[in-house]
């Protein structure tokens, strides 16, 4: 399965808040900009915790290769 892009996260994410404020038209802007906080939020926090997990091999694997 290819990988959803940014727009495709961000698109689906404002449609989602748009229908959770009952489908109020007129405010596509606003549920963009919503949409675009929350999904940059949340590839901050994927990209922390792939660097964690990767800082955390690389760690393991200096120590092994100490002993």
């Amino acid at each position: 399965m290819p990988a959803e892009t940014i727009e495709q996260r961000i698109r689906a994410k404002a449609y989602e808040l748009w229908q959770e404020d009952g489908s109020m038209e007129g405010c596509a802007d606003e549920y963009w900009k919503r949409a675009r906080n929350l999904v940059e939020a949340e590839i901050a926090e994927e990209d922390r915790r792939r660097g964690t997990i990767r800082d955390a091999a690389a760690s393991d694997e200096a120590d092994n290769s100490q002993a």
